[in-house]
């Protein structure tokens, strides 16, 4: 059977209006951050999308997980357009479409625990019944994720970044997502820390088959941890393919200065 495609980007363009006039409104100036992308994410698989710092693969990420709207185009969930979803499909598309942010303790409320934090989301999609049912989930989830349960009963602030970002993996995974975006989830760490995180992402994704779109401006992790690459350069995917044919037979010259400033670090 062939692999279904969870997320499908058609022509995907953002538009930021820059300037206006100051009497008739009327748009002078605007910034065009994603133009024209078209990708699909089948279950189970990893999309990489790769790029220098404003070269517009997070506002695709946060497009395709609904946290922007696209000036044009459109963006499918198991082939049926999110702007169609009844309420109901559209709250199991949100929690079925999860994010992991290059700044864990940034993403998480400093004034909760890591067991509030995680079961937040499980009473929200009434996963959990209650506070009792959530914290035997919350604690399968920790240890899946590495973390002595322990953790549960700290602050983010406690914490080291690793652990938080553990912590943030598993608040992501406890509500059975197909997808996650995963915007830089590494490049506030330690490298021997990375590498940890990075391997984790990949023993769960075989465990649970989930989808990852996976963000960052390095190629070479990139390359570890995606089937496809998309190379993004000033909004536009300027190049794309299986993840070993791109690094070893780039065609574009912003793909090999990408190659070579990932080797020269």
């Amino acid at each position: 059977m062939a692999n279904k495609a969870v997320i499908s980007a058609v022509n995907i363009r953002k538009e930021y209006v820059t300037k206006k006039h100051f009497i008739t409104g009327k748009i002078k100036e605007k910034y065009v951050a994603v133009k024209g992308a078209s990708f699909e994410i089948e279950e189970g698989k990893t999309i990489g999308i790769v790029g220098e710092s404003g070269s517009g693969k997070s506002t695709i990420g946060e497009i395709v997980g609904g946290l922007q709207e696209p000036t044009y185009g459109n963006v499918f969930y198991y082939g049926k357009n999110i702007k169609d979803l009844s309420e109901e499909e559209y709250r199991n598309y949100r929690k079925s479409v999860q994010f992991i942010f290059q700044d864990p303790k940034g993403s998480m409320d400093p004034n909760y625990k890591i067991s509030d934090i995680l079961s937040m989301p499980l009473l929200t999609t009434d996963i959990a019944k209650n506070k009792k049912e959530a914290g035997k989930i919350i604690d399968k989830m920790l240890i899946r994720a590495g973390l002595d349960l322990s953790i549960k009963n700290k602050y983010p602030a406690e914490i080291s970044g690793g652990q938080c970002q553990r912590a943030a993996i598993a608040r992501a995974l406890i509500v059975n997502p197909k997808l996650i975006i995963c915007d830089e989830p590494v490049s506030a760490l330690d490298v021997s820390i990375q590498a940890q995180i990075l391997n984790l992402l990949r023993e769960l994704q075989k465990e649970l088959n989930i989808s990852y779109i996976f963000i960052s401006h390095d190629i070479g992790v990139v390359n570890y941890m995606s089937d496809t690459i998309l190379v993004m350069n000033n909004g536009t995917i300027v190049e794309s393919g299986e993840a070993k044919n791109v690094l070893l037979n780039p065609k574009e010259k912003y793909t090999k200065k990408l190659i070579e400033s990932a080797f020269l670090e």
